[in-house]
Parts: structure tokens; sequence; C-alpha cells
């Protein structure tokens, strides 16, 4: 799944005038957070260095909707819609959440081998 695809699916979701490159931006944050959390549970998956439209992003399909309500999200704090800002990171909250419960539920850390 690219960059492109959830930009195009996040402004059907949310039309909007927001630049290209500031959408990157936010994409690119929620990618690095996403790379953290993997890290954290021994996997070495890495946000790219830079986002682009062609950049294939780390979480499959299945989750595309964290990445689209996290542009929507910023979208409608960029819009000052505060209103729709809440409704909107309330709803990717609860995905990003489940998201990170699932992966850590998947990828507990091997047991530690004990020192004689």
């Amino acid at each position: 799944m690219t960059a492109k695809e959830i930009l195009t699916e996040a402004d059907i979701t949310r039309p909007n005038l927001v630049q290209l490159n500031r959408k990157l931006d936010w994409l690119y944050s929620i990618e690095k957070q996403i790379a953290d959390h993997m890290s954290r549970y021994g996997e070495s998956d890495a946000a790219a260095d830079e986002m682009t439209e062609q950049t294939e992003l780390l979480l499959p399909r299945e989750h595309k909707d964290i990445y689209i309500y996290y542009i929507v999200c910023m979208t409608d704090l960029a819009n000052q819609d505060i209103a729709m800002y809440n409704n909107s990171c309330a709803y990717f909250n609860g995905l990003f959440e489940s998201w990170q419960k699932k992966w850590r539920r998947e990828h507990l850390p091997s047991p530690q081998k004990e020192v004689k």
C-alpha cells in the first residue's frame, strides 16, 4: 500500500485544500510512530527516510484506516475545526490503540534465557 493510495482515500473522506507536502509530512510522522512501536517488540521494519507518494507503508491494507484517519485528524486541526478534530482523533486513537494491542499480542518478546 502506497502513500498515494492513503492520501487519495483521505481526500475522499475529508475533502481539503491542504498541500501535498504537508500531508506527506503527517504521513511520515505516523509511519515513524508505527516503526518505533514495532521496533520495541523486536521487529526491524523501519520507516522510510523520506515520504513520497510512492513510499510503501509498513502496515498492511487491513489497517489502512489508521493512516487515513490520522490524515483526516490533522486536516481537521489545520482547518481549526475542533469539533471534527475531536471526533476524528477519537476514532483514530481507537484504531491505533487496537492495532498496538494486537501487535503486542502477536509479537511477544522471547523469554529470557536463565543465566547460570
